[in-house]
């Protein structure tokens, strides 16, 4: 009986140890130019699908129209997807356009300087900066998955899987 207890606490230990890391503070701007925060990105009682992208990015723009096609489902109607564009200042009309094109419905976001991008990178513990990169966040604002590049075939089920698991 000791021996299941050591291990049962360690087991504790181990997992409070891997908790979801928190979406970090962050100030990024919206289309108007206005400075959005976490507080006011994230909704509450909504889990948010956010992926980071640019406009130079095929995969990246292949993901935004997967995510075009998902996002009216009804599997994801309690789901807030966000787009931040990683694009430099001279990238961001580019990112705009493509957005606006191809009837992009959710809001797009924009991170020149990739502050938010490296403050999520350094919260989850990731050192590559390639892109795509969607994660998905609960809605107590804990990063619950981070996943890096782009796969049409699983994209939806996968995401999915992570949002069943939270909900």
């Amino acid at each position: 009986m000791r021996v299941l207890t050591i291990i049962f606490l360690l087991c504790c230990t181990l997992f409070r140890a891997q908790e979801a890391p928190e979406l970090p503070q962050f100030n990024i701007k919206n289309l108007k130019n206005q400075s959005v925060n976490k507080d006011s990105l994230l909704k509450q009682g909504k889990i948010t699908v956010l992926n980071f992208w640019a406009s130079w990015c095929d995969p990246c723009k292949l993901e935004m129209l997967e995510i075009s096609q998902i996002c009216k489902e009804n599997e994801f109607q309690n789901v807030q997807f966000v787009s931040v564009t990683i694009d430099n200042a001279e990238g961001v009309n580019k990112a705009k356009t493509w957005f606006k094109k191809n009837k992009c419905s959710w809001s797009l976001y924009i991170d020149t300087q990739q502050d938010f991008f490296n403050k999520v990178l350094t919260a989850t513990d990731n050192t590559s900066t390639a892109i795509p990169v969607c994660i998905v966040i609960d809605k107590q604002g804990r990063i619950k998955s981070f996943n890096t590049g782009f796969e049409r075939d699983t994209y939806k089920e996968e995401l999915l899987e992570v949002i069943r698991q939270i909900e």
